[in-house]
C-alpha cells in the first residue's frame, strides 16, 4: 500500500498463494542448502570401525592419530581442522583432489544463486515496484534453475568419488552423513521452487495482460456513440438578455 501526496491511497494485489508457497520452498531450500555448506559431517566413518579417519566436510577433516602411508616423515594427524589449514599442508594435495574442489566451487557457486534468488523474491513479496514484477519473478526462476544444477553436480560427483580407494583408506568403513542428505534435499527444493516460480510468471504475465486489455476496452473507439457524444459540443442555452 503506498500513500500518494494528494493523500490518496493506492492499495496494491497481495501475493497469490503459488507465490507465498514459492518464497518459503526458496528460503528453506537455501537453509538447508546453507547447513550443508558450512557443516563437516559429508563423509563420515563407522564409529564401531575405531578408523583413523572421522568425518569430512566441504571445508573441515578430522583425523584421529592418522598417519599418512607416503608421508616420508612419522607425523601424525589429529583433531579438526580446516582443509586449507598449516597442519595439512603436507598432505593437502592428496586431501583435496581436483573433483573436491570441483564440489567447492560448484556449492559456492550454488550458494550464491540461491541468495540472489532470495533477494528478487523478497522484492516481490514485499510488492515493490510491481511494473517490474514479471522481470523479477523471471529472473529468481532462472537463479532457482541454475541453482538447482551445480547443487545435483556436487552431490552426484562427490557421491560417486568419495569411496574411492586412491583416496581414503578402507572406504568400506565409510558413509555419507547428513549434510549430504541435506545437499540432496535442497536440490530437490529449489527444483520445486524453479516450478512454482514458472508457474507464477506465467500467472502474472496473464494478469497484467487482461488488466492492460482492460484498460483497451474502457477507453472510447473513433465512431462510436460516446465518442460522438464527447465530440459534439454543447450548445450554451439562450437567455433574455442574449435576445
Amino acid at each position: 500500500m503506498e500513500k500518494a501526496s494528494s493523500g490518496q491511497v493506492y492499495r496494491y494485489p497481495p501475493a497469490s498463494g503459488l507465490l507465498l508457497g514459492a518464497g518459503l520452498v526458496a528460503y528453506c531450500a537455501t537453509l538447508l542448502l546453507l547447513v550443508s555448506f558450512a557443516s563437516p559431517y559429508w563423509l563420515e566413518s563407522y564409529q564401531e570401525a575405531k578408523m583413523e579417519f572421522i568425518r569430512l566436510g566441504l571445508w573441515d577433516v578430522c583425523f584421529h592419530n592418522y598417519r599418512h602411508p607416503s608421508y616420508q616423515y612419522d607425523e601424525t594427524f589429529n583433531g579438526c581442522h580446516w582443509i586449507h589449514s598449516y597442519a595439512y599442508q603436507n598432505i593437502r594435495d592428496w586431501l583435496l583432489p581436483g573433483w573436491l574442489m570441483f564440489v567447492q566451487s560448484m556449492m559456492t557457486l550454488a550458494l550464491m544463486f540461491a541468495l540472489g534468488a532470495l533477494v528478487l523474491l523478497s522484492v516481490v513479496l514485499m510488492r515493490y515496484m510491481l511494473r517490474f514484477e514479471i522481470i523479477f519473478l523471471l529472473g529468481a526462476f532462472i537463479l532457482e534453475a541454475i541453482t538447482a544444477v551445480p547443487v545435483f553436480l556436487s552431490v552426484a560427483v562427490f557421491g560417486g568419488m568419495c569411496f574411492d580407494r586412491s583416496w581414503l583408506q578402507y572406504p568400506n568403513y565409510n558413509h555419507l552423513s547428513w549434510a549430504y542428505a541435506l545437499a540432496v534435499v535442497a536440490f530437490f527444493f529449489h527444483t520445486l521452487a524453479a516450478v512454482m516460480l514458472l508457474g507464477e510468471t506465467f500467472k502474472a504475465r496473464e494478469r497484467r495482460r487482461r488488466a492492460n486489455n482492460l484498460i483497451y476496452n474502457m477507453q472510447p473507439r473513433p465512431g462510436t456513440s460516446l465518442s460522438l457524444l464527447e465530440a459534439t459540443p454543447v450548445e450554451k442555452p439562450s437567455t433574455p438578455a442574449d435576445e
